[in-house]
């Protein structure tokens, strides 16, 4: 499961990383949600008096929001020089190394499932992928998209790189907004 997890979101943020600011940016927010989320989780952290609300079974959980507010720190310092038009790229290396250090928090912090919603925007953009190639060789060369990843398929469309952007950026903004609804839901409802 953990393998899965890292190589997913590991290429789940390459494939996002194709127009300037789209990667880092929609990173810097899903950093932003575990900072959270540790600090939420060091809040409810019961060592003497556990209860069915304390988040014991995480170990160093303000530790986890530090190594994450400097992650989100790094990427919006990041995101100035990479923001359209960019003067400095990411490459594979960084994009692979975010998304890497996204399934770790998501493990650390015990919050797997809740990743794929706050990520919901690169779990969008691997489904578009994922998408046109399977449609591609079901009907033996014609395209869901005019161009994968989803990103690229707006382009073709005819609209400015700035927009889309920004578009997607907003798209992030609310899946963060609703993974840490549900976070803080699922601790004040015990579901």
């Amino acid at each position: 499961w953990v393998i899965i997890m890292v190589a997913g979101a590991s290429n789940s943020v390459n494939l996002t990383d194709g127009l300037d600011g789209l990667a880092v940016g929609s990173s810097m927010m899903v950093f932003g949600a575990y900072t959270l989320v540790g600090i939420w989780q060091n809040n409810q952290y019961c060592v003497n008096t556990p209860g069915p609300r304390c988040y014991n079974e995480i170990r160093d959980p303000l530790d986890l929001a530090v190594v994450t507010a400097a992650l989100t720190g790094a990427c919006f310092g990041f995101l100035w020089w990479n923001a359209s038009p960019a003067r400095i790229i990411m490459g594979d290396t960084g994009s692979l190394s975010l998304g890497g250090a996204m399934a770790g928090l998501a493990i650390l912090t015990r919050t797997e499932l809740l990743l794929v919603i706050f990520g919901g925007l690169f779990a969008v953009i691997t489904m578009s992928v994922i998408l046109q190639v399977g449609y591609f060789k079901l009907t033996k060369g014609k395209r869901l998209f005019r161009m994968a990843p989803l990103q690229h398929h707006f382009e073709l469309l005819g609209w400015a790189e700035v927009t889309i952007v920004i578009r997607f950026w907003i798209i992030c903004g609310i899946c963060v907004a609703t993974g840490l609804g549900l976070f803080y839901a699922e601790w004040v409802l015990g579901v």
